[in-house]
Formats: structure tokens, C-alpha cells, sequence
């Protein structure tokens, strides 16, 4: 597979000016989707950190760009969906997504880069009566007790993949939207009806589905998003 790819041919979730350049970094196969994720090289021409190809690589050669907690080293490496970017000296930003449904890095405070908001996927019982809980950025968990359920949202405490809290589809829980007509909205849940959602944004009353639906906090986020 190809390293780059052409820019009309990128995703639409990608804020990329496609005039300005016909190539552009293709990300490393990995969790997310390829319109989910954005290579770092890429972010960084988005953030002022570097310009050239030759600028991005020194800056990632000196170990002053981490994700989640990790150093990355890779230009191609792909970040998505409430990663946690930080860039030495002092730049820290959180992916999320506007209501085009683009992938969109904000401002976020440095004491939140060692927590990331990710979703329950899936689960099954393994060896030794545990239990193995899959998210939705790609990573699993072995767990004792069964706590989690598929579509909660949980905050990890990383790099020790700890949970520090958890939230449920149920009445006051923040949610944000990730499809639909609404998408990138946060409401407020106000009523669960089996796969569908009462929200509340503002004066606003929305229906939605579970399953384009990311539980972020009991009553707000609780990350900056």
C-alpha cells in the first residue's frame, strides 16, 4: 500500500485543502478507519509545528510529539476520535468531531493528556473466568469483575489502561453524536427507549440512536471536547 495518497481522493472528514497539494500523507493501517484517522504528519502542518516533510520528521525524531501517552516517531502514524496529542513545549489538543462530521483537534489542558474517553464494543468471556472488553479505539482489556457493558463510555487513565469512571445510556448522561443529522452535537440524554435516544441540546429536543451515540460524561463532559 502506498504511503500517500491523492488529495480529491481523501476523506471528506479530513479538513485538507485539496488545491493546495495533490498528495498528501496516507495514515498507518491501525483502529480507526481511514476517514476516523489523520496522519500526525498532517496535524502537525494543521497545528503550525512543522511545514516541510523534512521539518515534521525532525520534530518527531526528538521525541516531542506524543499520543496517548506514547512517543510516535512515524509521520504516518494515524490519530482519530478523542486521542490525546501533545507536542513539546506546551501544545495539547484533543480530537473530536464538528457537526460536518470533520475531525476537528481543540485546545485541551495538559493535566488531560493522560486520559481518553473511548466506548465499549464488545466483550466475551476468556480463560480463567475473566473478562475481555474490546473499545472502540482498538484496544482490550482483561477484566475480574463484569461492570462494563457493550456501548458504555468509559474514561481510561492512560498509559496504565485504568478505568477511572464510566457512563451508561441512561437519563443525564452527555452524549456526543457521531452520525445523523446532528451529528457533533453533546446533549443531554432525557429519555432511553430501547436503541433510541430522547436528548436535549439547549432548548433543542432530539431523537437519535445508541449507536451513533458516545457517552462523554454523568451531566457534561468530562474532558475538555
Amino acid at each position: 500500500m502506498s504511503n500517500h495518497l491523492k488529495a480529491y481522493a481523501a476523506p471528506k472528514s479530513w479538513t485538507l485543502l485539496k488545491k493546495v497539494s495533490k498528495w498528501t500523507l496516507r495514515p498507518l493501517p491501525g483502529s480507526q478507519p481511514l476517514e476516523r484517522s489523520l496522519p500526525i504528519g498532517m496535524l502537525m502542518r494543521q497545528l503550525g509545528v512543522a511545514n516541510t516533510m523534512r521539518e515534521i520528521k525532525h520534530v518527531l525524531n526528538s521525541k516531542a510529539v506524543m499520543v496517548n501517552g506514547k512517543v510516535v516517531k512515524d509521520a504516518h502514524f494515524g490519530v482519530g476520535l478523542m486521542d490525546a496529542i501533545s507536542v513539546k513545549p506546551g501544545k495539547s489538543v484533543r480530537c473530536t468531531i464538528d457537526t460536518k462530521g470533520r475531525l476537528v483537534f481543540k485546545d485541551a489542558p495538559e493535566s488531560e493528556m493522560s486520559k481518553k474517553l473511548s466506548q465499549v464494543t464488545g466483550k466475551r468471556t476468556v480463560k480463567g473466568a475473566k473478562i475481555q472488553v474490546n473499545f472502540s479505539d482498538g484496544r482490550s482489556m482483561l477484566m475480574q469483575k463484569d461492570t462494563l457493558n457493550v456501548g458504555d463510555g468509559v474514561l481510561l487513565e492512560l498509559p496504565k489502561q485504568k478505568v477511572l469512571d464510566q457512563f451508561k445510556f441512561e437519563k443525564g448522561t452527555s452524549v456526543l453524536l457521531l452520525g445523523g443529522r446532528h451529528t457533533g452535537l453533546i446533549c443531554t440524554i432525557e429519555d432511553v427507549q430501547g436503541k433510541k435516544l430522547v436528548c436535549k441540546h439547549g432548548a433543542k429536543r432530539i431523537e437519535t440512536l445508541t449507536k451513533v451515540a458516545f457517552p462523554v460524561g454523568s451531566d457534561k463532559p468530562v474532558v475538555k471536547l
